[in-house]
């Protein structure tokens, strides 16, 4: 086993008066064998339930080794987090839950990979939750990964342990459930090396979750949304919202005009020639918006570009047309499916196209010429 040379356990809390002392007492075992020199903090996040008064016994029952952080009310989850790392003195910082769900004695299982990794990080195996709570989690994993190619197993497993150094001076942001998610973004953004450790997950025995409120739900999306607009969101995942809104923004454009041409002007007795007009309508400002909105590209527009643009267009109408048919008659799907599934392939297609073809490069005859320095006579 790694002995650790300094390590600072912490126990974020909130109501958790049946569980803080057995919590604290068999988190000290555990600290003592992990490391040489070790502290206990409680982080009580405004709990109501007598949680402050046994947690107070316990620091004037061993001071050396037990210290308290109390919120003054319930600031959330993230909160807790951020403070319990920020009262941590010790190399090596270590957190868990207060709710006994974990067995401490399995730090010994992280501390024993610290030498070669500064950050492990726990994922339960099994996870002992009830079913819509493991539905719930999974979505959360995937959307993390989707959001910020996050790639952990278990992103929210309240058994991770961390280099100090490494965690004390992150700009985090969010307050709430998305803390511990953001942490690991952060950090993974760094190239920070990462070692997942199985471990044990019990089912609670006393209390009450808070994880599974719709206020605090609602709190997590609403901070996944902030940090997703940050630098910490996928580019790429931005641009294709970014192409989503132009999308619908131009299908509105394009029927828009249609109305207009055919119930304003001249064209009722012309529908075709009416739709394909207001159809490239809706395809200039395609090319417009996307270039400037989407890509964020600022570079003077060249004919390349739109020649490019325009056969990715036609190209697209017979992905649409001819996944439709391959769908309908290769697959014998319903045809309102094919149709769906035919959209999608254009959709990724125009995104594709757009991003890596039609406005990928600057063409080798639009940049400027070398400016050739005349040799000194």
């Amino acid at each position: 086993m790694n002995t650790l040379s300094s390590l600072s356990v912490f126990f974020p809390a909130y109501n958790e008066a049946k569980n803080i002392r057995e919590t604290v007492l068999r988190g000290k075992e555990a600290a003592r064998k992990a490391a040489v020199r070790y502290e206990l903090i409680v982080v009580n996040d405004g709990s109501s339930d007598g949680t402050r008064e046994i947690v107070d016994a316990l620091v004037r029952e061993d001071p050396e080794h037990v210290r308290a952080v109390h919120h003054a009310k319930n600031l959330g989850y993230g909160a807790a987090l951020k403070s319990g790392i920020a009262a941590a003195r010790h190399d090596w910082v270590f957190f868990t839950d207060a709710d006994l769900q974990f067995d401490l004695e399995e730090l010994s299982l992280l501390a024993a990979h610290a030498g070669e990794h500064p950050v492990v990080i726990g994922h339960r195996a099994p996870r002992r939750d009830p079913f819509m709570r493991l539905v719930n989690a999974f979505g959360w994993n995937v959307l993390n990964r989707f959001l910020f190619g996050l790639k952990v197993k278990d992103i929210d497993c309240a058994f991770k342990l961390f280099e100090r150094r490494l965690v004390e001076h992150l700009p985090l942001k969010a307050e709430g459930a998305m803390l511990s998610a953001e942490l690991l973004i952060r950090l993974s953004r760094q190239g920070i090396a990462m070692k997942e450790v199985p471990v044990t997950h019990l089912p609670r025995k006393a209390g009450s979750p808070t994880g599974a409120k719709l206020s605090v739900i609602a709190r997590a999306f609403r901070e996944m949304a902030f940090l997703f607009g940050t630098e910490l969101g996928s580019k790429e995942v931005r641009e294709f919202f970014k192409f989503g809104g132009v999308g619908v923004v131009n299908t509105a454009i394009d029927l828009g005009f249609y109305v207009i041409l055919t119930r304003l002007l001249f064209f009722g007795n012309d529908l075709v020639l009416a739709k394909g007009l207001s159809y490239m309508v809706g395809t200039v400002f395609s090319f417009v918006a996307n270039r400037v909105f989407t890509f964020g590209i600022k570079r003077p527009v060249h004919p390349l570009e739109i020649g490019r643009f325009y056969v990715s267009v036609a190209l697209a109408l017979l992905i649409n047309t001819g996944s439709t048919y391959l769908f309908i008659n290769a697959f014998h799907f319903y045809d309102l499916l094919s149709a769906f599934l035919a959209t999608i392939c254009t959709i990724l297609w125009n995104f594709t196209s757009l991003k890596f073809w039609v406005y990928d490069k600057v063409p080798a005859y639009q940049k400027a010429p070398a400016r050739r320095i005349p040799e000194k006579i």
